[in-house]
């Protein structure tokens, strides 16, 4: 067994995850015996590429520990995607870790992804990935999702985030909290069609939509409690404009994932579990979302269910 850590330097605002590479350095210093090294990326998409090289030079079972956020997780899955050898391992140190929040779920505990000398010891099971898939400039793109797709609401408010973080003073929680205050202000939705297994979903205006994977999004909010990485089924949630008044009501429920037991839910939440999914947009040619944290501006969008698609290790 070999095991890589591809570093993303600037995943949580470069703070590398509170001493992550001194304890890696650590760990290779205590373990002579075990075959480890660490990468670093220095760009977009470079833990991908890093991961399918280690992946396919392995030559044996091989751990690859995406340290970062749910961008860095979503890109090494990308790179360890056909490679059956590879196991993806994830150290949360990003702003909002909501995949390993999901891996955690079974213990209570994603913190215990931060410790590396147990994770050496663990075993791996598979997961599902979601994939992607859009046209641009006239090619069909595609990209795996390890997490879920946001639009609307919780869509704004990462893409917002996002921004906000790179302020100075501004920290990953603040700028997740100023995001949220600002986009309720303007309460800015999105008019959508939506096909679930090949049957209408939505049609018009709502406030959000969430094709997931796992169960949370926006740093801990649990969107999808029903959520399983090995179930074989992509969540999908619809809430429909309201006032922001309603919505602010609504949100603690929402954000503990207790959406569905507030009275008289079905009058402005729509869910269900599917295998493909197709989203268009209805204001224009194209709309803006996030997948996984990172932002993407597309047309139409196929989002299917890959059952069983990588390994991944569990506590």
């Amino acid at each position: 067994m070999k095991y890589a850590f591809i570093v993303n330097p600037a995943s949580g605002q470069g703070k590398h995850g509170d001493g992550l590479i001194p304890q890696i350095e650590a760990l290779i210093k205590s373990s002579p015996e075990k075959d480890i090294k660490i990468y670093y990326t220095r760009g977009e998409k470079d833990a991908t590429v890093i991961a399918d090289r280690v992946a396919a030079e392995a030559g044996e079972d091989v751990v690859i520990f995406a340290c970062g956020g749910d961008g860095t997780i979503q890109e090494v899955a990308n790179g360890i995607y056909g490679h059956d050898n590879a196991i993806l391992g994830t150290v949360p140190a990003g702003s909002g870790n909501d995949f390993v929040r999901e891996l955690g779920k079974k213990n209570q505990n994603s913190k215990d992804y931060k410790d590396l000398v147990r994770f050496l010891g663990s075993s791996d099971q598979r997961v599902d990935l979601i994939r992607l898939s859009w046209i641009e400039d006239g090619k069909e793109c595609s990209r795996m999702i390890t997490n879920g797709i946001n639009i609307g609401f919780d869509g704004n408010t990462a893409i917002l985030a996002h921004d906000l973080k790179k302020l100075p003073g501004v920290s990953c929680t603040g700028s997740y909290m100023l995001a949220v205050a600002t986009n309720l202000a303007k309460k800015k939705g999105q008019r959508l069609r939506i096909t679930a297994d090949g049957k209408n979903f939505h049609t018009g205006n709502l406030l959000l939509a969430t094709a997931a994977n796992g169960g949370f999004c926006g740093g801990g909010v649990q969107s999808c409690p029903n959520a399983d990485l090995t179930d074989g089924l992509i969540e999908l949630l619809a809430i429909k404009d309201m006032t922001r008044r309603r919505f602010v009501s609504l949100f603690p429920k929402y954000q503990k994932g207790q959406l569905f037991q507030i009275k008289g839910v079905e009058d402005f939440a729509t869910y269900t579990q599917a295998k493909n999914i197709i989203i268009e947009p209805m204001l224009g040619p194209t709309m803006k979302f996030v997948g996984d944290g990172e932002i993407f501006e597309t047309g139409a969008v196929r989002i299917d269910i890959v059952p069983n698609a990588i390994r991944v290790m569990v506590l």
